[in-house]
């Protein structure tokens, strides 16, 4: 008989947020468990392992192992992965729960704990400040202030859009009517995520522990650009659409639509929604520099692109508010080799029925997030930036 894998949670949020306080709470009521916990800080000493050991009156300090002076998505990733295989050898404990430091993105650190054989993902956990919210997106006056807050923006659409359980702390510090527009953002964000609201961290245990709720297919499938660009194709009944290699970095499948924009009205605190699609390419510097004046009101922005000077290439380009990156998704079917392509259009003729004479599969498609969006303005930026 296989052996048990030890379930696992992620604790993610940026500095301030109320972690700390929320793992305190789980870790004096843990309800029959023996959990070990890994706390990961980017300075030199821990200071979150000592306030986790005081505030949950844990005596016996070696179910607490610090990471210090690194950041366990990045530089301490394999660390991480032996001493969670170090905890579980032990058979000492029957969860883990990791608190990533403030300035972690949750996503690398899901996939590498889900290469750790005897352990199992079983929840990711993001906490949020309320007040912040309203600050960074809702409120729209705090917007994007210097670089630094670029990061923090950034940082924070992604600990909300990968998440199986999101904690929205401090909504004692926030009106109802801000708390609304709260909920309005992360619901463009990441629709579908489990939502607890409380305030100082008071979260029932059986909320963060054994969940099951986390599938990293599904948790990424349900951002909201995911979604919206699944919505869009379903509501133009149009088929599936595949890269000759895959269609982004985790294998999803596009399919697409007649060229043009598209998407919801905007919601009472004005967060909406479009598509932007295009079938001729962008000029690499001219998106290079509309970048440099990217629209602030613009919290997230993802989807597939292609360029002019590398017309076989699929790219994909994601911001979070100001910070914009973009990567190689894979080759285009059309940019494969004649016998190929045509073997992969016999075996998907609905991908032949979209099939387009002079780009063959090559678009752009983008899903716009954010608050009070001109399209037409947006989409005019992005027009200027394709390919004469």
């Amino acid at each position: 008989m296989a052996k048990n894998r030890t379930p696992i949670a992620l604790l993610c949020g940026y500095l301030g947020a109320g972690k700390t306080t929320l793992l305190n709470k789980v870790l004096t009521n843990q309800k029959g468990y023996k959990v070990a916990v890994i706390v990961n800080d980017i300075g030199e000493v821990n200071v979150d392992a000592k306030l986790i050991a005081d505030g949950a009156k844990i005596t016996d300090t070696s179910s607490i192992v610090p990471l210090t002076n690194g950041c366990i998505c990045c530089t301490l990733k394999t660390q991480l992965a032996q001493n969670i295989e170090n905890l579980i050898k032990t058979g000492k404990y029957d969860y883990i729960l990791i608190e990533a430091s403030g300035v972690c993105e949750p996503m690398p650190i899901a996939q590498e704990v889900e290469t750790i054989e005897n352990g199992k993902l079983d929840n990711v956990i993001g906490v949020v400040d309320a007040k912040r919210l309203v600050d960074e997106f809702a409120g729209g006056d705090a917007l994007l202030k210097d670089k630094d807050e670029e990061d923090i923006e950034s940082l924070l659409v992604q600990q909300i859009e990968f998440c199986s359980t999101l904690v929205i702390n401090k909504k004692d510090l926030v009106s109802k009517d801000e708390m609304k527009k709260v909920r309005a953002v992360i619901n463009a964000i990441h629709p579908d995520v489990r939502l607890i609201e409380t305030d100082h961290g008071n979260v029932p245990v059986e909320d963060v522990l054994a969940t099951g709720s986390f599938d990293f297919e599904t948790v990424y499938a349900s951002a909201g650009w995911c979604k919206k660009l699944e919505e869009e194709d379903d509501d133009d009944d149009h088929n599936e659409h595949e890269h000759h290699e895959h269609d982004d970095e985790h294998g999803h499948h596009h399919e697409h639509k007649h060229e043009g924009d598209a998407g919801s009205d905007e919601d009472e605190y004005g967060i909406g929604t479009f598509i932007y699609y295009r079938r001729k390419p962008f000029d690499r510097q001219k998106l290079d520099e509309f970048c440099n004046t990217w629209p602030k009101n613009i919290i997230r922005c993802k989807g597939l692109m292609w360029f002019a000077d590398e017309p076989e290439m699929a790219w994909v380009f994601e911001t979070s508010g100001r910070q914009i990156q973009a990567g190689y998704s894979g080759q285009w079917i059309a940019a494969a080799p004649k016998a190929e392509q045509k073997q992969i259009l016999d075996e998907n003729p609905k991908i032949k029925d979209e099939w387009d004479e002079k780009v063959g599969d090559r678009m752009i498609k983008l899903c716009v997030i954010g608050q009070h969006l001109d399209r037409e303005a947006i989409s005019a930026g992005l027009d200027s930036c394709l390919a004469k």
